[in-house]
């Protein structure tokens, strides 16, 4: 990866290079042969420009759908947003909102995200070449104009904006960390800065410790396609009064008072919840929304007689269900003709990997796919065999 320069950007940036780009955009990519191919007509460093570029084009697209349309940087890349929770943000948490900062706005990707759900963005980065792939990124969606890019510290500045957004940077030494103090800028600066804008959101590591948080701050968590994406602290008008958890693609958001603490025996139905209404300590109140009950206190498994459809939790039919035995399991798993067996598990000390190996001598060719949950009822170890519906 050869270091970017300003003047690096603006060589990409460049129509030469940008014709360059997109002539590799379906070619195999390889360091030598590419590089090589690429020398015979740039110098060295315009050559592992263009290179590095292809690639992170490539890697970028799991984030950004028109990835080929942008420069990128490597470690502002792994830290932006996803699109679609940047597109979320934008709408549901800056809805009401028409001019937000985006503060170290990196290559842009929140910024970019503001702008297209119709806000006016002052887009903060001090680096001089992220602000620069900013500036390039912008204009190549047709945003540039709703994006003012301002290369300085915010801390300096007067922020003349209705709301703002943060991504503080989590590495310190080449490592990530969840220390909300450890981060740049630390969490003390951006807590102050809801006494200058009136509704800050700030993006942090899903999982961060709650007690660094001070108390007034409201917090949320995002999840995408089932995977636990971000914890979003709120101040000032942002300062939710109770915990939510937001799931997407769907959109769907879950907040409001945790709801009775309810068990029971292990019914019709096995829901396991989305792992941002897990973070946010939400399942209880799911628990309502779907008539169901969790099978112990301490145990994030929801059971109900009568399955609801809600994107806020996988649901299973149970098949089979007992005090754990493996003798019993593999009895089962014959019993319905299981194919490959997924397995489970919570506040239970068997290894899943290593079952999942002892029971593979019991499953049919061609039969279907079933999932063992190991976990406890009544503080007994047991086992729930079931189908994902």
């Amino acid at each position: 990866m050869r270091s970017l320069t300003p003047e690096a950007v603006r060589f990409l940036a460049s129509p030469a290079a940008q014709a360059e780009l997109a002539a590799l955009a379906g070619e195999p990519l390889d360091p030598l042969t590419t590089v090589a191919t690429l020398r015979k007509r740039w110098g060295a460093d315009e050559a592992a420009w263009i290179y590095d570029q292809a690639r992170l084009r490539r890697k970028g697209r799991a984030k950004f759908p028109y990835a080929d349309a942008l420069l990128f940087e490597a470690e502002a890349l792994e830290q932006a947003s996803a699109g679609p929770v940047a597109r979320w943000r934008a709408e549901r948490v800056f809805g009401p909102y028409d001019r937000v900062a985006d503060l170290g706005a990196g290559i842009g990707g929140d910024a970019l995200a503001l702008a297209a759900a119709g806000k006016r963005v002052l887009a903060v980065e001090l680096d001089p070449v992220r602000a620069a792939l900013l500036e390039h990124n912008a204009a190549a969606l047709g945003l540039a104009e709703r994006v003012r890019v301002l290369r300085a510290d915010w801390r300096t500045l007067d922020l003349d904006v209705e709301a703002a957004f943060a991504d503080p940077a989590r590495r310190r030494g080449g490592r990530r960390t969840v220390r909300l103090d450890a981060m740049e800028p630390p969490l003390a600066d951006l807590q102050r800065l809801a006494g200058r804008v009136p509704a800050v959101a700030v993006k942090l590591a899903p999982a961060l410790d709650r007690r660094e948080l001070p108390p007034e701050t409201g917090l949320g968590f995002v999840s995408l396609a089932g995977e636990l994406k971000e914890a979003l602290a709120g101040f000032g008008a942002l300062a939710w009064s109770e915990p939510w958890a937001a799931v997407l693609p769907a959109g769907v958001r879950l907040g409001g008072p945790e709801g009775p603490a309810r068990t029971g025996p292990v019914g019709a139905c096995l829901y396991e919840p989305d792992p941002a209404v897990i973070r946010a300590g939400l399942v209880r109140r799911l628990a309502v929304e779907l008539d169901a009950w969790q099978l112990d206190p301490q145990v994030a498994y929801l059971s109900a007689d009568e399955r609801r459809t809600t994107p806020l939790a996988r649901a299973w039919e149970v098949l089979e269900q007992g005090p754990f035995r493996q003798r019993d399991i593999g009895a089962w798993l014959r019993a319905h003709g299981a194919g490959a067996v997924e397995v489970k598990r919570r506040r239970s000390p068997v290894d899943p990997a290593l079952l999942e190996k002892k029971l593979k001598r019991t499953l049919s060719a061609g039969g279907p796919t079933l999932t063992l949950f190991l976990t406890r009822v009544r503080d007994r170890p047991w086992a729930v065999l079931g189908l994902r519906v």
